[in-house]
């Protein structure tokens, strides 16, 4: 497990992890237990989708 797929390192944002990814608005989110990742645009809720790898290290995250 990376720092990205780490969802021990996110902040807890209305009930989901969340963490930015890189500088520019991608964010990463995820439930409380580590499960149902899913990759957005910040202040785009329909911009969603779901992760089934890990983008930098290739760890599976479900």
């Amino acid at each position: 497990m990376c720092s990205t797929c780490n969802y021990r390192l996110y902040e807890n944002k209305n009930g989901k992890l969340e963490k930015s990814l890189g500088m520019g608005s991608l964010l990463i989110r995820c439930d409380l237990n580590g499960k149902s990742y899913k990759l957005a645009v910040h202040n785009e809720p329909k911009s969603e989708f779901v992760l089934y790898r890990c983008p930098t290290c290739g760890n599976k995250l479900y």
